[in-house]
C-alpha cells in the first residue's frame, strides 16, 4: 500500500514477459507509437508525448534541462518533498530558483502566485507538483495555469501521482509541460519517465540561446527520432513498454471516466476509515488527494514500530518525508487498488494501533469505512 511501486495487474506482468523484439524493428515501433497514442488519449491531447527508460525524475529533468537557461529565474511552488526536487533541479542546471513555499499539507494558494508573477516579471517559468505524494495534498493546478498563462510564462508540471488516476487536463488547463512515470497510477514496476511538451515550450526550446546541456534527455532529439522513426534515439525499456501498453489497454477496458471516480471513491472510503479511529489526516480537507492519504501519528506512537508491526501482518505502508519524517504515515489507493485492499489496511492498522496503546475501538476506522462505501454508487 505504499505510493509507488505500487501493485500490478497480472496482465501486465505477462505482457513483460513476452519475447523482446529489437528496439529498432518494425515489430517493435508499431508497439512504440501505439503506446504513445494510448497516452495521448489519457491526456486528451494531440501534442507530443516523449517516453524515456528512466524515472520520473529522468522526465523532470528532461523538462528542466531543455526549456530552462541557466541564468534564468524560475518560480518552484514547494509545499512537499517533491516539489522541492523542482527547485533542486533548477539549481542543478544554473537557473536562479525562487521557492514560493506552503506549509507540508498545504495546497499551494494560486493568488500568492499570481502576487509572485506580478512583482517580479523577470521570472520565465513556474513549477509545481500537482498531486504532492509526499502529503496527500491535491495542488490546484487548473488554477495556476491560468494565472500562469495570464502572466506568458511556462508552466511545468510534475503530474507523477495524478497521471491515470486523477482528471488531468494539460491543454485545457494551460500546462507547458508535464511529467509523470510508470511506477504510480499508470502501474508499471519503475523504469519508464513520460513528458508531454505543448508548443510553447517547443518554441522556447527550438529558440533557446544557450547550448542543451544534456544529451540523452535531449527532448528535440526525441521528438526527431520519433517523427522519423516512431521509437526513441537510445535504447528503450523494451519490456517496460510492453507493460505500459496493456496497462493502458486495461484502463480504457475499465472507462477513463470510471477509472478516475474509482480512485476517489476510494480516497473517500480511506479518509472515512481514518476520520472513524479518530485520527487527523495531514492534507487541507479543501485538498484532499485522490490517490495517496497522509496520516498524522497519534501521540506516543512511533514510526519505526508501527509501520514494522504493519508489514508483519503483510501491508507495506509509507513513512513520512522531510520535516514530517516520524510524524506521519501513507497509504496509496492507485492502480488496481480495491475496496478490500482498503478495508484490509484500515483493519490492520487498527490492531497495530490497539496493540500499541492507542485507544481506538475496535472497528470503528472498518465501520466509518464501511459506511462511506455504503454511500457510495458503482
Amino acid at each position: 500500500m505504499i505510493p509507488g511501486p505500487v501493485p500490478v495487474h497480472p496482465r501486465v506482468y505477462r505482457a513483460m514477459s513476452r519475447v523482446l523484439y529489437g528496439h529498432r524493428t518494425k515489430e517493435y515501433q508499431t508497439t512504440y507509437k501505439e503506446t504513445v497514442a494510448l497516452l495521448q488519449r489519457l491526456l486528451h491531447t494531440e501534442q507530443d508525448v516523449l517516453i524515456f527508460a528512466g524515472s520520473g525524475t529522468a522526465a523532470m529533468e528532461a523538462a528542466t534541462a531543455n526549456a530552462i537557461e541557466p541564468g534564468e529565474k524560475v518560480l518552484n511552488v514547494v509545499n512537499g518533498k517533491f516539489s522541492e526536487r523542482w527547485s533542486e533541479l533548477t539549481t542543478a542546471f544554473g537557473a536562479q530558483s525562487l521557492v514560493q513555499e506552503f506549509a507540508y499539507g498545504q495546497a499551494a494558494e494560486p493568488d500568492a502566485i499570481r502576487e509572485s508573477l506580478a512583482s517580479d516579471q523577470s521570472i520565465r517559468a513556474v513549477t509545481i507538483c500537482h498531486n504532492e505524494t509526499s502529503t496527500g495534498v491535491l495542488n490546484p493546478a487548473k488554477e495556476i495555469g491560468q494565472i500562469v498563462r495570464d502572466y506568458d510564462r511556462l508552466f511545468i508540471v510534475d503530474g507523477i501521482t495524478s497521471v491515470g488516476g486523477d482528471y488531468v487536463y494539460p491543454d485545457k488547463w494551460n500546462f507547458d509541460m508535464l511529467v509523470t512515470g510508470s511506477q504510480k497510477c499508470l502501474g508499471v514496476p519503475p523504469g519508464l519517465g513520460m513528458i508531454w511538451v505543448g508548443s510553447r515550450a517547443w518554441k522556447k526550446i527550438e529558440t533557446r540561446k544557450q547550448r542543451n546541456p544534456t544529451y540523452y534527455l535531449d527532448l528535440l532529439k526525441a521528438k526527431k527520432r520519433y517523427d522519423g522513426f516512431g521509437d526513441s534515439p537510445f535504447t528503450s525499456a523494451v519490456s517496460l513498454m510492453y507493460g505500459l501498453r496493456e496497462s493502458l489497454i486495461i484502463m480504457f477496458e475499465e472507462g477513463y471516466e470510471q477509472r478516475i471516480e474509482r480512485h476517489h471513491r476510494l480516497g473517500r472510503i480511506t479518509r472515512a476509515g481514518y476520520l472513524g479511529m479518530g485520527l487527523d489526516l495531514l492534507a487541507d480537507p479543501a485538498h484532499y488527494s485522490n490517490t495517496v492519504t497522509a496520516v498524522k501519528y497519534p501521540s506516543g506512537i512511533t514510526d519505526k514500530e508501527f509501520r514494522a508491526q504493519v508489514r508483519n501482518l503483510g501491508i507495506l505502508i509509507a513513512g513520512g518525508q522531510g520535516p514530517v519524517k516520524g510524524k506521519i504515515w501513507r497509504t496509496n489507493h492507485m492502480n488496481v487498488c480495491t475496496e478490500r485492499d482498503v478495508l484490509a489496511t484500515i483493519a490492520i492498522i487498527e490492531i497495530v494501533l490497539k496493540r500499541l496503546g492507542y485507544e481506538v475501538p475496535i472497528g470503528s476506522g472498518v465501520l466509518a469505512a464501511q459506511e462511506q462505501l455504503l454511500k457510495e454508487k458503482f
